[in-house]
Parts: C-alpha cells; sequence; structure tokens
C-alpha cells in the first residue's frame, strides 16, 4: 500500500512543482484597445485543471490508507508494528495537503491555515525521521536509514508552507517548485518504485 502511495504522491509533487514554476503568456485587452502581456505561473492560468488533479490524488490517498486501516491485513509482518501506522499517517497527511490545495486553487482558501497544518506536519515527520534512525543505530533495522531520510525530505517539503505563509519569506515562492520537483522524486516516486518492485519487499 505503501508503494501505491508514493507513486501518486511523486507524480503529483513532480506536477505541481513543473506547473507552479512554468510560465504562460496570458494577454489583456484593456478599455481602450491596447493589449498587455504578462507570463503568470500555469498554476494560477488554469487552476481548476490543476486543482482537479490534485483532489483526485488527495482522495485516493485518503481512500486508500482508511481501508488499510479498517482492514488491518494482521497476517502481514508490518500490519502490527508502529511502521504499519507510519504509512497510514504519513499517507493521510499527505491526502489532507493535496485536498486543500485542490481547495485553495478553487476557492482562494487562507493559506495561513494550511501553514499551520504543515506545523504539525512538520514536527510529526521529524519525530518520525527521528525515530527511523534510532531504529537503525539501535536495533539494527536496515531500513530505518532510508524511512529517516524520506521523513526528512518530507519535513523539508512541508517546512516550506510556513516559512512561506507565516514568517513571509517571500522567496519561498520561488523555492518551492524546485523542493516539490526533488522531494517527488526522491522522496517519493524513487521510493515507491523500489517497493512495487519488490526490493523494499519488506515495506510494501
Amino acid at each position: 500500500m505503501l508503494g501505491i502511495a508514493l507513486i501518486l504522491v511523486g507524480v503529483v509533487l513532480v506536477h505541481n512543482g513543473v506547473l507552479f514554476m512554468s510560465k504562460t503568456k496570458v494577454v489583456t485587452t484593456l478599455d481602450d484597445g491596447t493589449t498587455t502581456e504578462t507570463l503568470v505561473p500555469l498554476a494560477k492560468h488554469s487552476p481548476k485543471s490543476i486543482a482537479f488533479f490534485n483532489a483526485i490524488v488527495g482522495g485516493i490517498l485518503i481512500f486508500i490508507n482508511l481501508l488499510g486501516f479498517a482492514l488491518q491485513p494482521l497476517h502481514h509482518p508490518m500490519a502490527s508494528g508502529f511502521q504499519f501506522y507510519q504509512n497510514i499517517a504519513a499517507g493521510m497527511i499527505f491526502g489532507v495537503t493535496y485536498l486543500f490545495l485542490a481547495g485553495n486553487l478553487l476557492f482562494k482558501l487562507d493559506m495561513k491555515a494550511f501553514a499551520w497544518f504543515s506545523v504539525g506536519a512538520t514536527i510529526f515527520a521529524l519525530i518520525i525521521a527521528s525515530i527511523n534512525f534510532r531504529d537503525f543505530i539501535v536495533n539494527d533495522f536496515d531500513y530505518g536509514i532510508w524511512l529517516g531520510l524520506l521523513w526528512v525530505s518530507w519535513f523539508f517539503l512541508w517546512l516550506t508552507a510556513p516559512l512561506q505563509f507565516l514568517l513571509g519569506i517571500k522567496k519561498m515562492q520561488s523555492i518551492f517548485p524546485w523542493v516539490s520537483i526533488v522531494v517527488g522524486v526522491i522522496g517519493a516516486f524513487l521510493p515507491a518504485i523500489l517497493l512495487l518492485t519488490g526490493i523494499w519487499g519488506l515495506l510494501g
């Protein structure tokens, strides 16, 4: 289930990063008949289509994680451990993230609310990363270091929201697309491939 969630996360992160970075030419006709040309991010030029994609992915993540939590396949070696619940938590947090982003694109919501949500997500990500690093060092859990690095990458992803919308760092507007793409590839898409091909078989 984690592999399925991560492939969706990776695709939508890269998708969002590219569209928030890419510019499109908008021609505006003034009252006197003259025209002006401006470059705006594709995300602002076509918010409904981007919102639709984010809503689909967010909804799927919420659904599959609720389903996985409800069924709790006890025959699975990870189902009764903390790793199972970490996977569920990660999927739910990402699901809420994408649903809020979709809502913002459609209804222009207050991004400070999302920033405060992201504060909680960053704290959670940092704690889980620390736990996985500890399991790697103390309990000799081989996957701990990789899971810890994944959570660190997600920590930086969520951190962009409070930096931009609570602390008012405008530079984050240009940094966020790059963070989204890098985390989408390294922190989601590649791990998903490792999971779905069985290389990380214990974490599926």
